[in-house]
Parts: structure tokens; sequence; C-alpha cells
């Protein structure tokens, strides 16, 4: 493990054990945008949706693949399968089906904030998968989702966030043209390595979509030529 995988699953347990931990804390920008249509004020969270934009404007959907707490137990759950298993390369679903289902996301985060706004509740925090864990609006239906996410993971890695992540949605909007891009270099051999390690199904040597990429830098990690690098574009 390189020092960039180490100083990610540093970030990824701090902000999993201060999620858990402190249930007065809350990361989800997503819960800060239903608040502003039921009240129509952020509070003194507004901070943490700045920051949290700013850094994605930035550097992409680092929040995705540095600090979301579910996303770390959905990694956790691919990554023992691959360890089980053995797996040189990560499972995929058909560039097809790929393709039209990672666009599952905006709809139900539109779905989520139309529900906000006409029921007049927090309508995706009630079914947060990491919800359940922090006791911050955890129902039955949450830990249902934890669960079957978590399993789905197991075998298709990020299933969640790939194609049913509302704040992922969010967040891809803001990373559609990041300062900081991943992108091949003149080193890239074109051997596809960084590919079959892509939790989010990213043909790399092709074209990298930045708005989808997480940033958990696996490819740059697995590449042996330093053919991926990670700067201003």
């Amino acid at each position: 493990m390189d020092k960039v995988q180490i100083l990610r699953k540093i970030s990824q347990i701090f902000f999993f054990i201060y999620f858990i931990f402190f249930t007065s804390f809350c990361l989800c920008f997503f819960g800060l945008i239903e608040k502003f249509i039921l009240k129509g004020s952020f509070g003194s969270l507004v901070l943490k949706l700045v920051v949290i934009i700013v850094l994605t404007l930035l550097f992409g959907r680092v929040f995705c693949g540095w600090m979301c707490p579910f996303g770390f137990l959905m990694e956790l759950s691919y990554k023992l399968r691959a360890k089980i298993y053995k797996l040189k390369k990560l499972p995929k679903v058909s560039e097809e089906l790929h393709n039209k289902l990672i666009y599952f996301k905006y709809l139900v985060m539109i779905l989520s904030l139309v529900l906000t706004y006409y029921l007049a509740t927090y309508a995706f925090c009630k079914v947060c998968p990491i919800g359940f864990l922090t006791n911050l609006y955890g129902t039955v239906i949450s830990l249902i989702i934890l669960i079957t996410f978590l399993i789905a993971s197991f075998f298709l890695p990020m299933t969640f966030c790939r194609y049913f992540c509302p704040l992922g949605a969010f967040l891809s909007i803001f990373s559609i043209r990041p300062l900081f891009i991943l992108k091949t270099n003149n080193n890239c051999v074109k051997c596809r390595l960084c590919e079959f390690k892509c939790p989010m199904q990213i043909k790399i040597t092709e074209n990298v979509n930045q708005k989808e990429c997480i940033r958990c830098f696996e490819c740059k990690s697995s590449c042996k030529k330093g053919g991926i690098s990670f700067s201003i574009k």
C-alpha cells in the first residue's frame, strides 16, 4: 500500500469514527439541502456545505473516496470478496447497462428533494443507510437498505455509490470540470490494469469520467508504469 492509500485509509477511519460516535456531527450535505427546503436556512452547518463544494470544485469527488462513511463500509465489503477469492479483476456489469444506470442516482436525488418539499419531511435522511448507525434518523427501512447494499457491494463494487447515491449525484455536478483531474500520461501502455482495479468501472485508458471518479486512486496505486497523473488540467 502506497502513501496515498495509507493517508486515505486514515482519513476514512477518522471520519467514520467521528460520524458514528458523534451523532450531532452530520457530514451529510444533502441533509443540509433538505433542511434548507424545509426551514429556509442552512443554520450553522452551512460552512460544511461550502467546504465540501469547494473541495469538489478543486479536486473532484474526494468526499466520496476519502470521507463518506457508507462508501467506506462498501469498500470494505468488495475488498473482502476480492481478498477471499483473490480477484485480479473487479466484477463489472455490461458497459451498455452501466452507462445507463449511472444516471439513476440523479433521479433519486430529484425524487428525494421533491418528496422533501411536498411531504415536509427529511425524505432521504429517513432512509439513509448510514442514518441507522448514527441514530440521526435511523429507521427499519434504513437498516434494510444498509444491509442490502453492503451485500450488493460484496458482489459489485460500490453499487450504491455508482447508481443510487443522491449525494454522489449532487457532487458530480460540481466535479464535471474540477481544477485537478485524473488522467493518463505518456507512460501509459494501455495495459488496463488500472481499469481492472477501478471500483467505479471507469474506462480510464480511454477517457476518465471525472464526475464518476471518487478519487480513491486505486488506479494510480495499481499502475506499475506511473502512467496516471493527478494534476491541474
